[in-house]
């Protein structure tokens, strides 16, 4: 989802550009209201065309508001770019322009217009519309490996297991071995077969298979994520430096590294790596977080950052991730019913385990029944094995 964003400009620029920037407010408030309008809420209109709503950085600015596209082709191209600076910046904004960008040829049967509408859907957490979408194009299309790719990785994140499973295998005429066998591991780490996969996984980074770029990020990533769960931080570590090779500014990496530091408590490496990445709502959440816990004079304001950003994203109808915040209010404020009711919530849509952490942590905290034997049962019926889920059952109340 977007929002009516322009750059402040200098003192120096306002005789020349103060036209062009109302020009420039004016049509991201319209592109606004547009696409808050099809999502179902309600727009967010500033009270001038004077106010400035966030302050773009020059890399920002360099990609500019969303123009037409001549044709198909050209529209990919340049919500590829949208999309791409969104994942690495972290900033929904860009999933806005480049949705803007293809709607033209929103209703296109292209595999490739398909397949970058239904990414787009999935950062958005929309994920009936991008399985939707994915189905109708691999009924007619079934050779396109990177659909079942995506459809795999979107069952897997909802729990639903067996059509994860399924999608993976579909896809293995037209995906490299490698893929395939790593998409299989995604899946079988979480339902019983943990050594299995972490076996298998193990012996294609030591041999090499790995494509380099993306397979290799994805493999190592995996094995970090693996070893978080078998509760192996050293082990995490190395298959994130591994990863990190391949990308060194990833944002989940970064965050996932900031993790494996906060649960050893290593409060002062999380400060050090986050403190330059302050515009970002992860960051900022996991500062809070390491702030809190070691007394860093920041730590009020890194909270009080993260709460206005979440609070202008709810101002401006913007989706707000249920699981960073359902954390930030059982670890940061204490908040811990609100807590629960949005770790609920969030286990509505996604079900990793991540948020199944987050459910047993916060149903434990509140001593909540209901929740605890939603979170147990899941655990048992798919023979779930996790160091902090073991460790959040073995202490309950």
């Amino acid at each position: 989802m977007t929002v009516s964003w322009i750059h402040r400009t200098r003192p120096t620029d306002r005789g020349t550009c103060h036209h062009r920037n109302r020009m420039v407010t004016r049509f991201f408030v319209a592109l606004f209201s547009l696409l808050a309008g099809l999502a179902g809420a309600a727009p967010y209109t500033p009270a001038s065309d004077d106010q400035v709503l966030a302050e773009l950085t020059p890399a920002e600015q360099a990609l500019g508001q969303p123009d037409r596209a001549d044709n198909e082709a050209d529209a990919i191209r340049k919500a590829r770019t949208y999309v791409d600076y969104a994942r690495q910046q972290e900033d929904a904004r860009f999933l806005g322009y480049a949705l803007a960008t293809l709607s033209p040829w929103s209703d296109s049967s292209s595999p490739p217009t398909v397949l970058l509408m239904a990414e787009i859907e999935l950062r958005q957490h929309q994920f009936d519309n991008a399985r939707a979408r994915l189905q109708s194009l691999l009924s007619k299309r079934p050779e396109q490996g990177q659909g079942w790719l995506m459809l795999a990785n979107l069952e897997r994140v909802q729990g639903r297991f067996d059509d994860a499973t399924h999608a993976c295998r579909r896809g293995a005429g037209s995906l490299s071995p490698v893929t395939v066998v790593i998409c299989q591991g995604s899946i079988q780490a979480v339902t019983g077969k943990l050594p299995q996969a972490w076996q298998t996984l193990n012996r294609l980074a030591e041999q090499g298979l790995a494509a380099p770029g993306n397979e290799q990020r994805w493999l190592y990533t995996l094995l970090a994520e693996m070893a978080i769960q078998k509760g192996l931080p050293n082990q995490a570590q190395r298959h994130i430096d591994m990863a990190r090779l391949v990308a060194p500014d990833d944002p989940y990496l970064t965050y996932l590294q900031s993790d494996v530091w906060l649960k050893q408590g290593h409060n002062d490496k999380v400060i050090t790596r986050l403190q330059h990445w302050q515009e970002r709502e992860n960051a900022l959440l996991r500062l809070s977080i390491a702030g809190q816990r070691s007394g860093h004079p920041d730590a009020s304001q890194w909270q009080q950052a993260y709460q206005k950003r979440i609070a202008a994203a709810r101002q401006s109808g913007r989706d707000i991730h249920l699981r960073e915040q359902a954390r930030f209010q059982l670890e940061v404020t204490g908040q811990y019913l609100a807590a629960l009711a949005n770790a609920r919530a969030n286990w509505d849509q996604q079900r990793e385990l991540p948020d199944l952490r987050l459910l047993l942590a916060s149903a434990r905290t509140n001593s909540d029944p209901e929740s605890l034997q939603l979170a147990t049962d899941f655990i048992q019926r798919h023979e779930i094995h996790d160091a902090t889920l073991q460790q959040l059952q073995e202490n309950q109340p």
